[in-house]
């Protein structure tokens, strides 16, 4: 991505949008093949300059993505099957043109995922084959600035995702819990930079104050407190689980203990939460008995 700490002009800009055009104009682009990003999300057109963070990190996206003959395929695009256009060769069989392998993964960065799954229908199920980044990002015909953006959102989504750090939503570097027992944190970092002390959420990161309502409060509420059930001969069972991948709330009402998340379209086993891998699930068929996992905690 290009710092453009030294370019004076975007200083006087208002909007994202003015400035991108200025940009486009001073590096030879196109406007609609540049945007700004700020610790790792694109900034929409209508926000302040004066806003975001400096130096401005401008991404020059690829505005021809075009395709290895050595990964094209004939087979259909699986978002939408008319498409005429060239379509590569996912490592699990599937095919998909460049630009809607763009769009989705980067769709699956911003729902704050850190890994690629084919959604290709087999037999009414998903694939949900992994596809590596480095897969991706020679399919989906990555600029350099887009394959930086990429790895950053994703080392940040899997800091988010992960038990006992957080990202400090100030300064944007890595925190660890002091105490368990507190929901807020105080980020040393920033009272180390000389920024006075910084206090956020644990669970849903914003900027602690008197009396916070956390956002996720009341989903760790309904996991911890929600009704228990027989699924598949299997007692004690909460009826309302968290998607492992996505966080999405589903609740089981009837049926066996195989679910599809319909947001991620991750597929898990609700007693005893483990994924769906190639050669089927670990704890067995629909009606197998499983261990019955532990209340969730959304991170």
């Amino acid at each position: 991505m290009l710092p453009m700490a030294d370019y004076d002009e975007s200083r006087r800009l208002e909007s994202v949008d003015e400035a991108t055009a200025v940009i486009a104009q001073v590096i030879g682009q196109d406007q609609i093949n540049l945007d700004i990003v700020d610790n790792g999300r694109v900034v929409e057109g209508s926000e302040l300059v004066g806003d975001i963070q400096r130096p401005l990190q401008l991404v020059v996206h690829n505005s021809n993505r075009q395709v290895s003959v050595i990964h094209q395929t004939l087979s259909p695009d699986i978002v939408n099957d008319w498409e005429e256009g060239p379509r590569v060769e996912m490592s699990c069989g599937h095919a998909i043109t460049p630009d809607n392998l763009y769009g989705y993964c980067w769709s699956q960065l911003t729902k704050q995922r850190s890994s690629f799954r084919c959604f290709a229908d087999v037999n009414g199920r998903n694939c949900d084959k992994e596809w590596l980044f480095v897969e991706v990002a020679e399919k989906a015909c990555l600029s350099h600035d887009e394959h930086f953006l990429f790895e950053s959102r994703i080392n940040r989504n899997w800091i988010n995702n992960s038990e006992g750090v957080r990202e400090c939503p100030s300064c944007r570097l890595v925190c660890e819990r002091q105490d368990p027992t507190n929901a807020y944190v105080n980020c040393l970092h920033c009272k180390s930079a000389g920024k006075g002390e910084f206090r956020f959420c644990w669970y849903c990161l914003d900027g602690w104050t008197v009396k916070h309502q956390c956002k996720k409060s009341s989903v760790h509420q309904m996991l911890s407190h929600c009704e228990r059930k027989e699924i598949a001969d299997i007692s004690g069972c909460p009826s309302i689980r968290a998607c492992p991948e996505c966080n999405t709330l589903i609740e089981h009402t009837e049926g066996c203990k195989h679910m599809t998340c319909v947001d991620c379209c991750c597929t898990f086993c609700f007693v005893c939460l483990g994924f769906r891998g190639n050669t089927g699930f670990a704890c067995g068929s629909y009606d197998s008995k499983c261990d019955v996992a532990p209340i969730q905690t959304v991170t």
